[in-house]
């Protein structure tokens, strides 16, 4: 039976950044997010409110990210602003976000 909760959240939901390289070459790198599911209306709120608020609203945290010394990357303010800036990652939380909300991720081919 579902069970219906206004706002739902799921953990290490996997994600997947698409990193470019020289030839035209493109490597997908495994990471996972902690998601929380809006309601419809909460979610174009914060879409409306700019792309901070929403990611801040849809993230409980991310894994799976390194920093340039190879150390996990913690999930800080600073570093989530940074990570805002790259198109990758966000396209990468977007499709997470989508997946998880619409069930995607559950079906299988």
């Amino acid at each position: 039976m579902f069970v219906f909760t206004p706002v739902r959240q799921v953990k290490q939901w996997p994600g997947t950044i698409k990193v470019s390289s020289d030839g035209g070459k493109v490597e997908d790198v495994a990471i996972s997010f902690d998601l929380v599911l809006l309601p419809v209306d909460d979610y174009m709120e914060k879409l409306n409110q700019g792309n901070k608020v929403l990611f801040d609203a849809i993230m409980a945290g991310f894994g799976g990210i390194a920093s340039a010394d190879g150390s996990e990357l913690a999930d800080t303010p600073e570093n989530r602003q940074a990570l805002y800036q790259h198109a990758p990652f966000t396209d990468a939380l977007l499709y997470a976000y989508r997946a998880a909300n619409s069930g995607e991720g559950a079906r299988k081919n």
